[in-house]
């Protein structure tokens, strides 16, 4: 180990937040260039109705966790291909479907079968259900190629080493083949048609309310929480999100 020499050490607040205000910029290039209904906008689409007609600035805390996906989709991809380098491009390309009525972008493609890469800070294994928000994105995908087959990748960050190791946590591989039937990604079709057709009439007629609830979390920090009086949070936020910090009801 080595001695240092005497030092004087001040955190520069300034200096985080302009490195803040720079990631932000770089974070927003993406979405500016973003037109019509994409994938991730089925997922919760009172977020996306909010969102596009009344964009707001990228908070510090999303940048963060943005940022840090993006980046590792980077390394992953380009692992993945065996590039030299980073290629900074973080998906497999954007197609469109005209009878989804969207556009959409898988990680990857490989055999025509579409794959996601998902990054989790979880401390434990995951179960099926836990992995059911990022399979809706990429059954997506799947409808989207028509491909009954899917894989599925998890960069769990913060996982216990195996028994048998050193102690303590280091990122760690999940990886799942993904598999349905022609019945099961038919049904799930119409389930986007639906969404998707839902959203446009929302966004035509200004109304948020026929559009369901996002997922619980996804209100916590969310800047269109006034906007949006979300029935059953609203009003009464502690009794859904406990002490944590929720914008007040105006």
């Amino acid at each position: 180990m080595l001695t240092l020499p005497k030092l004087t050490i001040t955190r520069n607040e300034k200096a985080e937040q302009g490195l803040i205000d720079k990631t932000r910029t770089w974070l927003e290039k993406d979405s500016k260039d973003r037109k019509g209904i994409h994938a991730s906008d089925l997922l919760d689409p009172r977020k996306s109705y909010f969102d596009k007609l009344n964009p707001q600035p990228i908070t510090n805390r999303m940048a963060g966790h943005f940022f840090v996906g993006k980046t590792l989709h980077a390394f992953f991809l380009s692992a993945l291909h065996g590039e030299d380098g980073v290629n900074w491009k973080s998906d497999g390309g954007s197609f469109t479907d005209k009878t989804l009525g969207i556009s959409y972008s898988p990680d990857w493609m490989a055999d025509g079968i579409p794959g996601e890469l998902k990054t989790s800070r979880g401390k434990y294994e995951m179960s099926h259900s836990d992995l059911s928000m990022y399979l809706e994105q990429l059954l997506i995908y799947m409808v989207g190629k028509n491909s009954l087959r899917g894989r599925l990748v998890v960069l769990m960050l913060n996982l216990p080493a195996p028994r048998g190791e050193m102690f303590g946590t280091y990122p760690q591989y999940r990886a799942y083949r993904i598999e349905t039937t022609k019945a099961g990604l038919a049904a799930f079709k119409k389930q986007l048609i639906k969404t998707r057709k839902t959203l446009e009439k929302a966004l035509k007629t200004k109304k948020h309310a026929e559009l369901p609830l996002c997922r619980q979390f996804k209100c916590m920090g969310c800047p269109h929480w006034t906007a949006c009086k979300p029935e059953g949070r609203y009003h009464n936020p502690k009794r859904f999100f406990g002490s944590i910090d929720v914008p007040k009801a105006a």
